[in-house]
């Protein structure tokens, strides 16, 4: 593990409409996702872990600091640019609060890839932009830039940036954005 100290930012603002009630509170396991996600980036050993979107009201039951996001409703990569304003180091972690099973060792490694890249980016099949880490002194004036010319994917802000990708298990990542995601007809395990 790096003993760089980090920033996770965990996004809850989504409306959450496939799943029908809000995701960063829903519980697998007796555990809401949000907080799943706060445990596996306190296990990586965060020295910061911010609560990024929603309300208030939502966040109180999250582990960690919450903050509202500049951007509401203008999707993932205001809240991407929000957690880099409020994040107390350089290396913030971004991930959405609808990934239950990531876990510490993913976390640990989008760090560690940022001694050789401005960000990088958890790959399985394809990119998730939403498991990321940033450098905030080199990426936040290139993301707001980006924005301020009305580009609102991540992905199509991320390429002005030297990106560097870092596999990752596909249950880790894996996006519960229904009751039958939570049923997989795969054998995918945890690893």
């Amino acid at each position: 593990m790096s003993a760089e100290q980090f920033t996770v930012a965990i996004l809850i603002g989504g409306d959450s409409s496939r799943m029908g009630v809000d995701k960063a509170t829903f519980e697998i396991d007796g555990v809401s996702m949000a907080n799943r996600v706060s445990q596996a980036a306190h296990d990586a050993g965060a020295s910061q872990v911010l609560i990024v979107g929603g309300t208030a009201s939502q966040a109180k039951t999250i582990t960690g600091q919450w903050k509202k996001d500049s951007y509401p409703g203008e999707g993932p990569l205001g809240g991407v640019i929000t957690s880099l304003k409020h994040a107390e180091n350089d290396s913030v972690v971004v991930l959405s609060c609808d990934m239950p099973f990531i876990t510490s060792a993913v976390i640990q490694s989008l760090v560690q890839g940022l001694a050789d890249a401005q960000a990088t980016v958890g790959r399985t099949d394809r990119l998730n932009w939403l498991c990321a880490a940033w450098s905030k002194h080199e990426c936040s004036s290139t993301l707001l830039n980006v924005w301020k010319r009305n580009e609102r994917a991540v992905h199509r802000a991320a390429v002005l940036l030297d990106v560097a990708e870092v596999p990752v298990p596909a249950m880790a990542v894996r996006n519960i954005n229904s009751h039958a995601d939570l049923n997989p007809t795969d054998d995918t395990t945890i690893i």
